[in-house]
């Protein structure tokens, strides 16, 4: 039994040669008188024949994806039927998918020398040297294109191309603005401008094209897109939306368009106005995730915890495996106080997410918010012992052995910390600020100088060290310049205070006092800026803003040290 694809080559090839012309032929029989009816002959020693049985071969191998085999019986065609352009080209395309560009260049060559007026072959060859950035060869063939059929538009559109590519932007526009005189309605071509106008930053023109075409086509939603972009590339956001929202007049239902303009909504912080399109979404598309997603991100900013809490959990019942949904929940928990719920959530997160490790900070502050600090240190070892640490694994247990008033483990996890990290700056700062607690003033020196030769902008060394040489009195043109890196790094309460504090031990009363008002403004209940404020107001001889500042301090904190003997000692305070 014949294959089922002989069977079908033979029905496509037989009709093509059973179409051959008929040939009568008298048999020489013996009994004259019987006549011979003429027959239709199969004639496949006929080159035409032949070369339609390979083109057929060639059309079935190349659905089946046989391309090599293909080739082969494309070629024999060819061969056979030399003066075939249509063959030709075919065989050019042929190359062209398959990689062979060299070889489809001379197909189509051979193609041209048989046909020098073929459009198709043209074509080709414009796109041929366009893939090949030879883009005044590739102009040239669609100009010929266009000479000898005005009304392709597809040349038009390739030659516009080819000349902004080579740079020759005058050239490509002509070659557009004759397309749209020779057809006003050609809706690419004029998509084509506006893109062409954009590129050269013709930003007045190619808004204009993209109205021509809106007006044209209301419906055409790619003319909308690239409109909007193109204003929000100028900054023109509210132009940019009420181009997206005219959109949506035809397409309501367009998530894509809705979702993009809740994101320009939340870029400029118009949070209100970004929900409500959101909720939108929603209504339109209940199951829209994405949307109930960002609704949720939008309340945690707003540290709307609440608010936050429903959405993220709404997510979970629809689909429970989204991990990142997970922690945002727990998160909410953690802003609501619910520190048992949060815990659980957080644990919820596998270790091979993409958010476990950041799972593992949360749930070892938790383990600290639910007075289960040994659990808390046994994690972290666990986890370090399992080799997943990291840097922050010795920082948090430092602090969770500090918490436990166990300052000689917490030191021994930043020794651990640093011989593991000897390049981190954090870990030599906490280990500095550890040893100051300590009173282990030279040592806390040398770590924190340490994370700062590491990290030249590690803020808090900065600052550290800038406070430390104050207190000091030493250093003091070194440390108003660490002050002032570290604040024009980080402008920060702190080390407003820290920067008033240098002026002050400098004797430089009067920009003291600017910027310790400053940190009391930054900081209002924190009772050593308002020392630091009492002691600036004093040396300027400004005692009644001096006693207020004191009062403060004591108020904030009765057990101050030395303040309230500053306070008493006061000209005109009993």
């Amino acid at each position: 039994m014949p294959s089922p694809r002989l069977l079908l080559l033979l029905l496509i090839t037989l009709p093509l040669i059973g179409c051959l012309p008929r040939t009568g032929i008298v048999s020489p029989a013996s009994d004259a008188s019987v006549e011979q009816d003429s027959v239709y002959v199969s004639r496949l020693d006929d080159p035409s024949a032949r070369a339609l049985y390979h083109f057929a071969a060639f059309r079935l191998l190349a659905a089946e994806d046989e391309m090599e085999r293909a080739g082969k019986e494309l070629l024999q065609a060819v061969e056979l039927d030399p003066h075939s352009v249509y063959l030709r080209l075919t065989l050019a395309d042929l190359y062209l998918r398959t990689g062979e560009e060299k070889k489809a260049l001379r197909a189509a060559e051979d193609a041209l020398i048989q046909e020098p007026d073929s459009v198709d072959a043209h074509m080709l060859l414009g796109n041929y040297y366009f893939g090949e950035n030879e883009y005044d060869k590739a102009a040239a063939h669609f100009r010929r294109v266009i000479e000898i059929d005005p009304e392709k538009e597809s040349a038009y559109l390739h030659m516009g191309i080819a000349y902004a590519r080579a740079g020759e932007v005058e050239k490509a526009v002509d070659v557009l603005k004759d397309l749209l005189e020779r057809n006003p309605d050609s809706l690419v071509g004029r998509l084509a401008l506006a893109r062409l106008y954009r590129q050269i930053d013709l930003t007045v023109l190619a808004e204009e094209s993209y109205r021509a075409i809106i007006s044209r086509r209301p419906g055409f939603e790619e003319a909308y897109v690239e409109l909007g972009g193109m204003l929000e590339e100028k900054d023109q956001v509210d132009g940019a939306i009420a181009v997206y929202r005219k959109a949506l007049e035809g397409t309501p239902r367009d998530f894509r368009i809705r979702h993009h303009i809740a994101g320009l909504y939340i870029q400029q912080d118009r949070l209100d106005e970004a929900l409500r399109e959101l909720k939108t979404i929603l209504e339109l598309n209940p199951g829209d995730l994405e949307a109930r997603r960002r609704i949720g991100l939008i309340h945690l900013q707003r540290r709307e915890w609440n608010e936050a809490e429903q959405a993220f959990a709404e997510i979970l019942e629809e689909k429970s495996d989204l991990d990142q949904i997970r922690y945002y929940l727990g998160t909410a928990y953690e802003g609501q106080e619910k520190w048992a719920e949060a815990l659980e959530i957080f644990q919820q997160i596998p270790p091979g997410s993409d958010v476990f490790e950041d799972a593992l900070s949360h749930i070892g502050f938790l383990l600290v918010r639910l007075d289960r600090i040994d659990e808390a240190i046994a994690l972290l070892e666990k986890r370090r012992a399992e080799g997943f640490e990291r840097p922050e694994h010795y920082s948090y247990l430092a602090s969770l052995y500090e918490i436990r008033e166990d300052s000689e483990a917490a030191l021994a996890a930043l020794d651990r910390g640093i011989e593991a990290y000897p390049e981190n700056a954090e870990l030599y700062y906490q280990r500095g600020v550890l040893y100051e607690r300590q009173g282990k003033r030279s040592e806390a020196l040398s770590n924190v100088q340490k994370a700062v030769e590491l990290d030249p902008d590690h803020v808090e060394g900065l600052n550290f060290l800038a406070y430390t040489y104050a207190e000091e009195g030493e250093n003091l043109d070194e440390a108003l310049g660490l002050a002032r890196k570290a604040l024009h790094l980080k402008g920060e309460g702190h080390i407003v205070d820290t920067l008033g504090w240098v002026y002050f031990k400098m004797g430089r009363f009067r920009e003291a006092r600017q910027e310790m008002e400053k940190a009391a403004n930054l900081l209002a209940d924190d009772p050593v800026v308002r020392e630091h404020l009492g002691d600036v107001y004093r040396a300027l001889r400004q005692f009644r803003k001096a006693r207020e500042a004191y009062r403060k301090a004591l108020e904030l904190d009765p057990e101050a040290v030395g303040v309230r003997e500053k306070l008493q000692a006061l000209p005109g305070v009993p």
